[in-house]
């Protein structure tokens, strides 16, 4: 005589049933989240190889703990394996979706702009909502909507950072630093657009309106340690390809040198975390880069993104 199936419980006892498993799942995802959290970044340090191995064993853990809660509250299921196969799943795509979501959390810096408590809860969803797709009806419909909207959530916030990680490689590829031009406005010349050097030195240029071939100013952005101390202790003007000894150097203000050499003369500043200077010839009126100092500010956001334009090759991300 065959052996009678078990019989199948009680359409009332499902959703019930279905909560447990959910809750314990959930639960479960907080608990590999919290304890695979600080592994996985201690395990960094070992390189990718030790990471790999620390998400392993959390993922064999995970498993055989799915495979535990299954056979408690999990969906009811004639073949022995079930469990197994569901514990499986829901141990392997946890893990796995709570790590993609720790890796983007990186790359989009969101630590920056969310608590970890949210963070993390957020990365450990995945366990429930896989729980919740492998029961039929509208358990597993009701989590699908979920999967979808969680998704396109997560999408939405971590697009922006990182495309605009994207941006800031391609800058620091081609234009070698993330610090915007310095330009000024000086009557009687035209700017021309700023040269970048693969360094965080950036040279604007400033030709006559007349047409004087000699006769051009150049407004200079340079890094905070681009000029150690007093500049007149360097004994060669900043900037210089062919380090020009300099024939005169006093500070003629706070934080403000004039410096001549054989072939130009600078007015340097410090502001802040950069050094800033003009140059022009030896015969300009020494008042006009006075007036182009004074004037001197770092592009605006239009400005920065109408020279990117043309310095970066290929369309934006």
């Amino acid at each position: 005589m065959q052996a009678q199936a078990a019989p199948h419980p009680q359409p009332s006892r499902l959703p019930g049933r279905a909560l447990r498993h959910l809750a314990s799942a959930a639960v479960l995802g907080l608990v590999t989240v919290l304890i695979g959290t600080p592994m996985a970044i201690a395990s960094s340090f070992g390189g990718v190889t030790a990471v790999l191995l620390v998400l392993g064993l959390l993922t064999v853990a995970a498993v055989g703990l799915a495979t535990g809660i299954d056979r408690v509250t999990g969906p009811v299921d004639a073949d022995p394996s079930g469990s197994f196969l569901r514990g499986l799943a829901l141990g392997v795509l946890g893990t796995g979706a709570a790590a993609l979501f720790g890796l983007a959390v990186l790359q989009a810096d969101l630590r920056s702009a969310l608590p970890d408590a949210a963070l993390l809860a957020a990365a450990a969803l995945a366990f429930p909502m896989v729980a919740g797709l492998q029961w039929p009806g509208m358990v597993r419909r009701g989590t699908t909507l979920l999967v979808v909207l969680a998704v396109a959530a997560a999408l939405a916030a971590w697009y922006p950072g990182a495309r605009q990680g994207w941006q800031d490689e391609r800058v620091l590829t081609e234009v070698g630093t993330l610090a915007r031009p310095w330009v000024t406005e000086v009557d009687g010349f035209r700017r021309q657009s700023p040269q970048h050097t693969g360094s965080d030195l950036i040279v604007t240029p400033y030709l006559s309106v007349d047409g004087r071939p000699a006769a051009e100013l150049r407004l200079f952005r340079d890094a905070a340690t681009a000029v150690e101390g007093d500049p007149c202790a360097a004994g060669t003007a900043p900037g210089s390809s062919q380090a020009e000894p300099l024939l005169s150097c006093r500070e003629v203000a706070g934080q403000r040198w004039s410096l001549t050499t054989p072939t130009s003369q600078l007015l340097i500043e410090r502001e802040q975390d950069a050094w800033v200077w003009i140059t022009a010839a030896p015969d300009e009126p020494s008042g006009l880069l006075g007036t182009a100092l004074d004037g001197a500010r770092p592009m605006t956001g239009g400005e920065y993104d109408a020279w990117l334009d043309e310095v970066l090759p290929g369309p934006a991300p």
